[in-house]
């Protein structure tokens, strides 16, 4: 059975945006697994771990690409049609509890990972920068991008189970009383 895939993305930082190393942050938060490399149920991000645990992908991948003048900050996802609804969920509960709920220790997890990816990393002033990323920082920079923001929605292959666009935008804040 072919997979379907999908790109959820919201607006990002350009390179000159302070809260771009924010978003570096979020997406190490968020993660990406891939069902062949294995290892997602000992992942330190909770939507690998949805993922993995719950067998509703053969993969995800987190991205934040930033521009000149913008950015683009999401998750890619690749999965069995009778799957979509549940990883869609899974995706945006995640990020959508980036405005709300954000620990120290995956804070912290997030950064180490920068640091030690080897990613490229001009100055010791962007290690600084990273360094200053605590859980305050990823939910004001969440709430500045994904907080009832617009969504975009990329999808190819057998994608009748995806949800529509309404329903990833009403998902893109939780409604708690």
């Amino acid at each position: 059975m072919p997979l379907a895939q999908f790109v959820v993305a919201f607006n990002g930082a350009s390179w000159v945006d302070p809260d771009s190393v924010a978003l570096m942050v979020m997406q190490s938060m968020l993660g990406s697994w891939n069902k062949s490399a294995g290892g997602g149920k000992h992942m330190g991000s909770e939507l690998v771990q949805k993922a993995a645990i719950n067998d509703i992908a053969a993969s995800v991948m987190s991205f934040n690409m930033n521009y000149k003048d913008t950015g683009l900050f999401g998750v890619y996802a690749v999965a069995k049609a009778n799957c979509l609804d549940d990883l869609a969920f899974a995706i945006m509960h995640e990020m959508s509890k980036l405005s709300y709920r954000v620990t120290e220790e995956d804070v912290i997890r997030a950064r180490n990972q920068l640091l030690t990816y080897g990613r490229r990393i001009p100055t010791p002033e962007l290690f600084a920068r990273i360094d200053v990323v605590d859980a305050s920082t990823v939910k004001r920079v969440a709430n500045r991008f994904i907080f009832d923001q617009d969504v975009a929605i990329v999808a190819m292959g057998p994608i009748q189970g995806l949800p529509d666009y309404n329903w990833f935008r009403r998902r893109t804040y939780m409604l708690r009383y």
